[in-house]
């Protein structure tokens, strides 16, 4: 365990150019080949396209099928690589958050974070973060308001603070509930139902360890407290009392050990030209890292889920959503934020912990090639057609504004025999997300481990390794996390058409060549891809072109306009290739964005599974860490797809690093050369 680092999917190297097309074709007009193509798709390992209740899509008469939209996706995302056409359009660019709560000191958002937040350098003093301070965020006429919260206490180590903390264990075990009955009769507010003594074997004292309650959720709840007249709440009610204070009682989601719930006071009441408003960016941001995580957020509660109805799930979902999600307009609730103001910047975090996420400095686009995120006309959007907010008069340009409707249309893939299923099979179907910066991102010498905040390079477009064979994999300690299908078995084949419209010889063989490939490439269609599932051979069974002198120019009725032109598909795509050599100005196979793709694609150059499946997650014992933290410890990025398939030679991080920021080889880590610690990996 630890020496692994891998992952059944790599990154294929974005193009530092990109192809632009000189013209574009008007629809109105009859110009060059139009057509259709026919072609089979045969599974080599079990397939799976799901129809959204766990067994294969099917079609409007009643038979499985490929939908037509996913054989578009995938022929357009190969002829991105392929054709050399822009990838800006598929990213999404934003701000990532990020929170690092106990990381590894070796991560490079571990400093960076506990800055922000403020996080006491003393091991020993309570893990209260000093920059966080606690508020409302308001939703008014679409626009996002921050309200402080009123300053009850000053705190010598925190300064002005304008909420509490409460620690389960102290109520539970110290005060027996005394004053906090309101927690012990109101079900899910608690993390841990009773706490018990065991031995800590690191230290050798005893502590203290929760019992999960299983009906925990993260809420906030209306309350009235009571202070001990410094900074202390000594009792918590639902209904007002004399001497109790009007708050909020918020609980955030849950963390093993974690013991922590806090009370928040009335906002303040002042004038809205004094509210702190969210810039929109930032809400967008917010938004966008909610949306990529919305599959996770039922882990922050103690519920068995696994155990539990689908419908009971759903609506526990839907609560989970909302405590974390931005108001409603017109809605006002609970939020913990930092306001950071210096000479040059403001940067402002909000989030419904202390422990919040963080903006990175930098955007995606900051480590895309400048050629990607210029606008223009390429293959794909010349093909696949394209939309955007241009002005009237630009709509139909040469420069890829405005929109264009596609000249392809993809059918339904229908299959080609009924099969019968292949029993369940249960997945972990998780991906890495961009903000995992040991598998997204590069340094701009090609070998240092870099974050969000540094210059950066991103590593390119995501492809899964093709799979000798299905595996089942391993499910971990979390068996709540599966997903279940049934596949179809090995030999399996589905026949689907694409049809085409004024196309020129060029674009003709492009097309061809993105569906098609290589000689010996294979494809993964469908679910389980990291597992093995759905890899698949193409081949081409018909080209047919029309023939417009025989459809048009002949003074008796057609009823076969179309010219069988399968034998000139190869020229075709080798006109497209030529096309793409003089572009690049060598030979494809000597151009790693093309190259490394075409690689991942070849049949007889799989690599060893050993090579290619996911890191292991949990321990062989307390002693031994897993294999993803040792790679974390290690700061250990992907290798290239060239040295995963001993193509080429590791290219070692260098010896003398002259960066900035934090962790990332200033004389603060200590991990790098010139430290006290370094030491060589």
């Amino acid at each position: 365990m630890g020496d692994y680092v891998g992952a059944p999917y790599n990154f294929v190297p974005f193009g530092k150019k990109v192809y632009r097309k000189k013209e574009i074709v008007k629809h109105n007009q009859i110009q060059g080949l139009s057509g259709y193509i026919e072609y089979q798709v045969t599974a080599q390992t079990p397939i799976i396209v799901d129809g959204g209740d766990k067994h294969f899509y099917r079609g409007k008469d009643g038979k499985a099928a490929i939908p037509g939209s996913t054989m578009r996706g995938l022929v357009r995302s190969n002829m991105q690589v392929l054709s050399q056409s822009s990838f800006a359009g598929d990213i999404q660019n934003s701000r990532l958050m990020y929170r690092c709560v106990g990381g590894s000191s070796a991560n490079l958002n571990k400093k960076p974070y506990d800055a922000a937040l403020g996080m006491p350098k003393d091991r020993n003093a309570p893990p209260v973060p000093q920059k966080v301070k606690a508020g409302y965020i308001r939703c008014q006429n679409g626009k996002y308001y921050i309200i402080q919260a009123k300053k009850e206490y000053s705190d010598p180590a925190l300064g002005d603070m304008n909420y509490y903390r409460l620690n389960e264990l102290d109520i539970m075990e110290r005060k027996h509930f005394d004053g906090f009955e309101m927690l012990r009769t109101k079900k899910g507010i608690l993390q841990n139902f009773k706490f018990e003594q065991e031995l800590d074997r690191k230290t050798g004292k005893f502590v203290y360890k929760g019992k999960k309650n299983t009906e925990f959720e993260p809420q906030w709840i209306p309350v009235y407290y009571q202070t001990d007249g410094e900074k202390e709440v000594v009792a918590l009610s639902k209904t007002p009392e004399d001497g109790y204070r009007k708050g909020t009682l918020i609980t955030t989601g849950y963390m093993n050990k974690k013991k922590a719930l806090y009370v928040i006071p009335e906002m303040m009441e002042i004038p809205e030209n004094q509210w702190i408003q969210i810039p929109s960016k930032d809400v967008d941001s917010f938004q966008r890292d909610l949306a990529g995580r919305k599959n996770q957020l039922t882990v922050s509660t103690g519920y068995k889920l696994g155990q539990m109805e689908k419908d009971e799930k759903n609506r526990l979902k839907n609560r989970i959503k909302k405590f974390f999600d931005l108001p409603e307009n017109g809605e006002t609730k609970p939020v913990f934020y930092i306001e950071l103001v210096d000479k040059t910047d403001k940067k402002l975090y909000f989030g419904f912990t202390p422990h919040l996420r963080v903006f990175y400095d930098k955007e995606i686009f900051d480590g895309l090639p400048k050629a990607q995120r210029d606008g223009g006309l390429d293959y794909c959007k010349a093909l696949f057609g394209f939309t955007s907010n241009a002005a009237p008069d630009e709509q139909e340009s040469n420069s890829g504004k405005g929109s264009y409707r596609s000249r392809l249309s993809f059918q339904d893939a229908v299959i080609d025999q009924e099969k019968l299923e292949k029993e369940k099979t249960t997945v972990v179907l998780g991906e890495p997300k961009p903000t995992s910066y040991l598998d997204y991102l590069i340094g701009k010498d090609g070998v240092s481990t870099v974050a969000y905040r540094d210059e950066f390079e991103l590593r390119g477009m995501k492809q899964y390794w093709l799979h000798e064979k299905d595996v089942h994999g391993k499910m971990g300690s979390n068996k709540e996390v599966g997903t279940d299908f049934y596949p179809y078995p090995i030999g399996t084949s589905f026949t689907g058409r694409i049809r085409f419209t004024n196309l020129s010889e060029e674009e003709l063989g492009m097309l061809i060549w993105s569906l098609l490939l290589e000689k010996e490439s294979q494809q993964n269609i469908g679910k389980g891809k990291p597992y093995g599932y759905g890899r698949s051979i193409i081949v081409l069974k018909q080209l047919k072109v029309l023939d417009h002198n025989t459809l048009y120019n002949n003074d008796s009725i057609c009823l076969e306009p179309y010219e069988d032109q399968k034998s000139r598909s190869d020229e075709y795509i080798s006109k497209a290739k030529e096309d793409i050599r003089k572009f690049i100005g060598k030979d494809i196979m000597d151009y790693a964005p093309i190259r490394d793709f075409l690689w991942m694609k070849n049949a007889k150059e799989m690599p060893d599974r050993d090579k290619i499946r996911y890191m292991g997650i949990d321990r062989v014992d307390k002693k031994t860490p897993s294999e993803y933290q040792a790679r974390v410890a290690k700061q250990a990025m992907l290798d290239s797809v060239g040295v995963v398939l001993g193509k080429e030679e590791k290219k070692e991080k260098p010896q003398n690093h002259d960066r900035n920021g934090y962790g990332n080889g200033n004389k603060q880590n200590q991990n790098w050369k010139g430290g006290k610690n370094y030491k060589k990996y």
